[in-house]
């Protein structure tokens, strides 16, 4: 059967004090030296120190998931956690149940990360090796050196997303999920998708040009604020309601670093 989302939590965590760390310290400081960069401890300590083993916490304790655990667990991300040497896709494993053979993450690709994460569980799906999937999207900002994306535009939240897949029918059905290596296609590519799709919705990310989204169809845009987290976290807070109103979901974004566009369609089903 194919995979469809089951529930879905949303978390935007509180902020926390600046507690140095000298092991992940010393950590950041060789990986930003090696990129010609210099260690601002500054911009650590003005961040949030939502790590992703925080949001982990949060978010598992806020899903509505009844008795579903999960048999394979992927966690996308676009920005690297407070402390890089932990393994928090297992450690969600660990607090679903257990039960999944597979939990890795999705990571260097930017926003792309989910859509990734979502193709690969929808391929695990199909080949019979998953029929519980858990997404996690997670955004943390406190970074030891300035980066364009966090700093230089709107301020960036730290937010995370679970969203649980299983096999079955019905809404939130997975149909289709693209990487356009070109921003200039994904105006074409939406209006291809809608044209005979049965009532869609487009949910475009904040990075999406204005200009891409296909006129006459009902769009929901996500407000500046989040980088790879924007589409998810409105199909977990929404997507309730959307399955009343509309019978097709086409989520998408653009990178602002390379300019890539992504495009995932959720359908009613049978």
């Amino acid at each position: 059967m194919p995979l469809r989302l089951h529930a879905g939590a949303v978390v935007t965590p509180p902020g926390a004090p600046y507690e140095p760390n000298q092991t992940v310290l010393r950590y950041h400081r060789d990986l930003v030296e090696l990129f010609g960069g210099k260690l601002d401890e500054d911009l650590l300590r003005a961040g949030g120190q939502a790590s992703h083993t925080l949001m982990a916490d949060l978010l598992v304790g806020r899903l509505a998931a009844e008795d579903v655990r999960p048999d394979l667990v992927v966690l996308a991300a676009a920005l690297p956690d407070l402390n890089p040497v932990r393994s928090v896709s297992a450690y969600l494993g660990l607090l679903t149940g257990g039960r999944a053979d597979q939990c890795f993450s999705v990571t260097e690709q930017g926003l792309g990360a989910a859509f990734t994460a979502l193709r690969i569980g929808a391929a695990h799906e199909r080949t019979g090796a998953s029929s519980a999937f858990l997404l996690a999207v997670l955004e943390q900002t406190t970074l030891p050196a300035h980066d364009p994306v966090v700093h230089d535009g709107v301020p960036l939240r730290d937010s995370g997303v679970l969203l649980l897949f299983d096999s079955g029918t019905g809404f939130g059905e997975v149909s289709s999920v693209a990487r356009l290596r070109d921003a200039a296609l994904l105006g074409p590519r939406l209006t291809a998708l809608t044209a005979g799709a049965p009532r869609p919705l487009v949910v475009a990310g904040p990075w999406t040009d204005p200009a891409a989204l296909p006129s006459g169809v009902d769009c929901h845009r996500v407000p500046p604020g989040s980088y790879c987290t924007s589409v998810w976290t409105a199909l977990a807070e929404h997507w309730t309601r959307w399955r009343e109103e509309y019978d097709t979901l086409v989520l998408c974004d653009t990178d602002p670093r390379s300019d890539t566009a992504h495009v995932a369609v959720l359908g009613r089903g049978r």
